[in-house]
Formats: structure tokens, C-alpha cells, sequence
């Protein structure tokens, strides 16, 4: 079974190193998408201002994790309101790749913004890779716009619209 929660300070550095594992298998197998120098404390805290980072664990192993901010003023700036929670830096260890943990994380973060009552979960990913094209979509999120940065040609900004509460 699945936990998510927030990492501690040891668990952080737990997660950091399964995003450098992820981005040397990447890297091996033809698909880089992130670098070593963005997976540090200094540059996620100056990229993201106030990351929380959470964890996925499963019998006591944590398998993955993600980032969330409040706000995101690198690729939502015009959204400056607190309505939403951006998703970053998603990341799932190989060897629980394919066994649903990304889908589960995923319908743990949908959970966690009604519960905090956000209107809009907002995330970023390549448009080309298209397994995160299928993961993003089929737990409801919806492409907004497609635009380019430096690392991303096809880059596709996604949201999920929280349904009010009944």
C-alpha cells in the first residue's frame, strides 16, 4: 500500500538521489529530460522559492516523490492567486515503474487540493514523451497551452479543474 507525505530533512535527500538515479538512467537510455545541477537543494529552492517536498512510500521504501509550490512564477506567472497547487519534479524509482504508483500518487495530490480547497492543480511536462502525455491525461488533467524553454520545445502546461464541493 502507498503513503504520501512530506519528507523530512533526511528523506529529501533520500528523494534527491532518486531524481540523480532517474536522470542517469535518462540519460543512458536516450531520453534526458532533467540534469544534475537542477537536482540540488540550493537550485530547487531558487527555481521553486519554497518547494515541499513529498514522498511515496511502500513497505517502508520510498519509491518517489514530487515537489509542490503554491505558485509558480516561472511558468504560471500570471496566475497569482492561491488557488491552485503546481506539481514539479515527479519522479518514480524504475523498478516501481509500471505496478500503478504513478497514478496513485497522482490521485493522492487530486485528494490533497480538495482538501485544501484548491480550484486548479497545475503541473508542466515534455509533449513528447508520451507515457506522461497518457499518465497527466488520464487522471483528468488538460493541456492549456504548449509553449518552448530552453530544455523543451513541446512543452505542455496542464490543468485539472477541482470540481465545488457538493
Amino acid at each position: 500500500m502507498l503513503t504520501v507525505r512530506i519528507a523530512n530533512d533526511a528523506e529529501i535527500n533520500e528523494l534527491l538521489g532518486i531524481y540523480i538515479e532517474k536522470i542517469k538512467w535518462l540519460r543512458a537510455n536516450d531520453k534526458a529530460m532533467w540534469d544534475e545541477s537542477q537536482i540540488t537543494l540550493e537550485s530547487l529552492k531558487n527555481k521553486y522559492d519554497d518547494p515541499v517536498y513529498y514522498i511515496g512510500i511502500v513497505n517502508g521504501e520510498i519509491i518517489g516523490g514530487f515537489i509542490l509550490i503554491e505558485f509558480d512564477r516561472i511558468l504560471w506567472p500570471e496566475k497569482k492567486d492561491d488557488a491552485a497547487y503546481y506539481f514539479h519534479k515527479f519522479v518514480v524509482k524504475n523498478e516501481y515503474c509500471g505496478k500503478g504508483y504513478a497514478d496513485e500518487m497522482l490521485k493522492w495530490f487530486i485528494r490533497y487540493g480538495k482538501e485544501n480547497n484548491k480550484k486548479y492543480l497545475r503541473l508542466d511536462y515534455d509533449g513528447n514523451r508520451k507515457y506522461t502525455h497518457e499518465l497527466y491525461a488520464r487522471n483528468g488533467f488538460i493541456p492549456v497551452e504548449t509553449i518552448a524553454n530552453e530544455k523543451v520545445k513541446n512543452l505542455i502546461k496542464a490543468e485539472l479543474v477541482i470540481k465545488e464541493r457538493q
